[in-house]
């Protein structure tokens, strides 16, 4: 068994990364083959700390979730590169509000998984799928 230590602690932690279909946006032509290439973008995970403020972000002052702003705040907080850099800003809130909802729901669907952010129904569902692929 292997202790974590204060300095491994303080060591920068790889966030995992999800990969979205998102081809409803746009296709790709690759420039070498011509072939179309599906659009995707990645999602990650957020920090303890990130987390902790898009939480606080989403609640009004009477302590109710913003529910007008969390899809579209979701995506900019996990949106991503292939290196895990965020790709959006605040001040892209109205544009990523013009994009089709499906598309823009599995971004969020995916997010929401890997920020353990799923409703109680979700996560009840997600067992039973689980218990099925061990059957």
């Amino acid at each position: 068994m292997t202790l974590l230590t204060r300095e491994s602690i303080q060591q920068k932690r790889h966030l995992e990364l999800v990969e979205v279909d998102v081809s409803e946006l746009g296709e790709i032509i690759n420039a070498e083959t011509g072939a179309r290439e599906r659009t995707t973008v990645f999602v990650r995970e957020m920090s303890v700390r990130e987390k902790g403020l898009f939480e606080a972000a989403m609640v009004d002052k009477k302590g109710r979730l913003n529910h007008k702003e969390f899809r579209t705040r979701l995506v900019i907080s996990t949106a991503c590169d292939s290196d895990g850099n965020l790709i959006f800003r605040q001040d892209d809130a109205e544009c990523i509000g013009q994009q089709p909802l499906k598309v823009i729901e599995r971004i969020c669907d995916a997010a929401r998984r890997l920020n353990d952010m799923l409703l109680d129904h979700e996560k009840d569902e997600e067992e039973d799928e689980e218990e099925l692929v061990k059957n």
